[in-house]
């Protein structure tokens, strides 16, 4: 009886941790590449320091558009209520201030297929886009940095963007393709 639970739930453990190592086709029809432990921490943070970059040569190029903000209260509030509602922990919340306020969140959790889908709709809740007349304007925020890690603090989703200058920009990387939670390819 012993053997069988153990069994059991080293099935389940194979089978929860084969999306993290479930790859990433570079084109269709590629074999998925695998992304290891130290890359996915290393790619998380290029992608960190691009975000980074890309925010501080925008604030220099354009310091005069400007961006509602929601007021960091309510921003963590609307985090707290996220985190209750798809299951994660907070790990950590930077407003970084290239010119406005520029979210950098980081959040932990085991479901991550879960967390992947509903990131559409957590950034949304986050990062609302208000009615606007061009692409740029109508978002809250400058830039916006998403990264979600599993239990081991391994980066295994990443999305941000940028708003302000020349035009909207942004990204998203993920250590296996049903990790993306945008479309991708």
């Amino acid at each position: 009886m012993l053997v069988a639970a153990a069994a059991a739930l080293c099935a389940g453990c194979g089978s929860h941790r084969s999306v993290l190592e479930a790859g990433v086709a570079l084109r269709p029809g590629d074999q998925p590449h695998v992304v290891g432990l130290s890359e996915a921490v290393a790619d998380a943070r290029s992608a960190l320091r691009m975000w980074h970059r890309e925010l501080a040569t925008r604030a220099r190029e354009d310091p005069r558009t400007r961006f509602p903000n929601l007021a960091p209260v309510l921003l963590r509030a609307r985090l707290a209520d996220a985190s209750r509602r798809y299951g994660f922990d907070v790990v950590s919340v930077r407003l970084n201030r290239p010119r406005q306020l520029a979210p950098e969140i980081v959040v932990r959790t085991s479901h991550y297929v879960d967390l992947a889908r509903a990131t559409p709709t957590i950034l949304r809740a986050l990062d609302p886009r208000l009615p606007a007349r061009d692409d740029r304007e109508g978002w809250e925020y400058e830039g916006f940095y998403f990264e979600a890690v599993d239990e081991h603090d391994v980066p295994f989703l990443v999305v941000f963007n940028f708003m302000r200058g020349r035009g909207p920009g942004g990204g998203q990387w993920a250590r296996s393709d049903p990790l993306f939670p945008f479309a991708h390819g």
